[in-house]
């Protein structure tokens, strides 16, 4: 297990490469976004999504969400509505899940074969530098064993699951300490999943 300091204000070049070296071979990285660490796998393998699950003991019923570097980003791989649009445009980069449907095939691994994804776009440089220079969506999952305490901290990550990646960037702490807010949107209408760092009401002000 490598842990590794990593500028949060100026991603080192370096080490971004490195993380994405170990993303494109399957591997796994932690990394630090706005809420609390994340695991990180190459959103578009099968195999490291399955190390994904392994590593945390979670169930494949569970869908993974994924990071994208930015709306623009996501769209190529699911479809906004309207009321998404408005979601993303107000709260992303930020704590924000949105449920949306595919327009991109998926690894059913990763989605259950819901036909939908939850979509982040962390408000961290280094996650969304590291994004850009993988060149293709990181899972975006907390850096724990399903069920533990989620990590806000490289060194908590680092006891719970640092000997099952291969490499954790510490990036400091998160400034939230929060999981993201998930929302989907069904006929228009806002369904807020699991509250989070954004309140619900908050959310349900933005309207259809």
């Amino acid at each position: 297990m490598k842990v590794l300091k990593i500028n949060p204000n100026r991603p080192e070049e370096k080490l971004l490469k490195l993380a994405s070296h170990i993303l494109k071979n399957d591997g796994l990285v932690v990394y630090p976004t706005d809420t609390l660490y994340g695991l990180g796998a190459n959103a578009l393998s099968k195999e490291a999504i399955k190390k994904v699950y392994k590593v945390k003991g979670r169930d494949f019923k569970n869908p993974l969400s994924i990071s994208f570097y930015s709306i623009d980003h996501a769209k190529k791989y699911v479809h906004f509505n309207s009321t998404a649009m408005k979601l993303a445009k107000k709260f992303l980069p930020g704590p924000l899940t949105i449920v949306l449907p595919m327009k991109f095939n998926f690894p059913s691994q990763l989605t259950h074969g819901s036909g939908k994804v939850g979509i982040r776009i962390p408000d961290n440089k280094i996650i969304l530098d590291l994004i850009k220079i993988a060149g293709f969506p990181i899972t975006s999952t907390s850096a724990n064993i399903s069920g533990a305490i989620e990590c806000s901290t490289a060194e908590q990550a680092a006891n719970q699951i640092g000997k099952k990646v291969g490499l954790i960037l510490d990036g400091g702490r998160c400034k939230i300490k929060k999981p993201s807010t998930v929302v989907e949107i069904l006929d228009e209408k806002i369904i807020v999943l699991r509250e989070g760092a954004i309140k619900t009401k908050t959310i349900l002000k933005v309207g259809p």
